[in-house]
């Protein structure tokens, strides 16, 4: 007898959109288990594409217009996936990343870069829990919270620290959550990759002529999206305020001793 992972009649936001990144993969796995998608992202583009994978697969899924780093638009999020769908059952955090100017020393990293990179993987991620929590707790529900932190919040982060740094409260914070809100039914778990090949990574190395030498450990999209919905499906009751690792062993070497120092590199990145 098989086991299945099973999210029909639950409806689960999904915050970032994209075919070739892990929020696509997470979508079609949530639309292939049965459960009804909203994707949410600030480029109609992506949503296009997101809508025509699902709705290939049979799924149903909402799109929503959305700019993470604006407070107010964040704040109407889960009230415009209520107005759509009439609950909310789970949620995963996807959207986020690292910004090619970000990668500079501490000392070289400017105070609205610092904030800019907390805003889009962090701030974003207490609005959307707090306001999902709400309505779980209104409606007497439940439901499971994910989200996406990285592997740059286990030891440290160098070249990258604002990033790590909001990663590494990601996963404080969704403890904190899964503490406080497990009387009402609430799972919060944080899902956390190491390098991920996902079409952007792919296309940029190829635009670099990059040489793949082994050096670097990459995960598919699809293998984060596998956690990501155990960890939405009742499957995963048991698991709350766990930090999960999906990076194929990356994160045994990640990341500062496989970097060469400024003084080795001349001050040269």
């Amino acid at each position: 007898m098989a086991l299945a992972i099973e999210l029909t009649g639950k409806v689960v936001l999904i915050c970032g959109a994209g075919r070739g990144g892990i929020s696509g993969a997470t979508a079609r796995a949530v639309a292939a288990a049965g459960g009804t998608v909203v994707a949410l992202d600030r480029e109609q583009v992506l949503l296009d594409q997101v809508a025509e994978d699902l709705a290939a697969l049979g799924g149903t899924v909402h799109t929503l217009l959305v700019d993470l780093s604006d407070e107010a638009q964040c704040e109407a999020v889960v009230g415009r996936v209520l107005a759509l769908t009439g609950r909310i059952d789970g949620v995963a955090n996807v959207a986020g990343g690292t910004r090619e100017d970000e990668w500079v020393p501490l000392d070289e990293t400017s105070t609205a870069s610092f904030r800019q990179t907390l805003a889009i993987n962090l701030d974003y991620v207490f609005m959307i829990c707090r306001d999902a929590a709400r309505a779980m707790i209104a409606a007497g529900t439940g439901g499971s919270l994910v989200n996406v932190g990285s592997v740059s919040a286990i030891a440290a982060a160098p070249w990258h620290g604002p990033y790590g740094a909001g990663k590494s409260a990601i996963s404080a914070l969704t403890r904190t959550m899964a503490n406080e809100w497990h009387e009402f039914g609430i799972r919060a778990n944080t899902v956390s990759p190491g390098g991920v090949m996902t079409e952007r990574v792919a296309n940029r190395r190829k635009a670099a002529n990059v040489v793949d030498d082994g050096s670097v450990i990459f995960t598919l999209p699809e293998e984060l999206a596998n956690v990501i919905v155990f960890l939405l499906s009742d499957l995963a009751n048991g698991v709350s305020g766990q930090t999960i690792v999906v990076d194929r062993s990356l994160s045994t070497k990640f990341c500062a001793g496989t970097r060469k120092s400024r003084r080795q590199v001349g001050g040269e990145r």
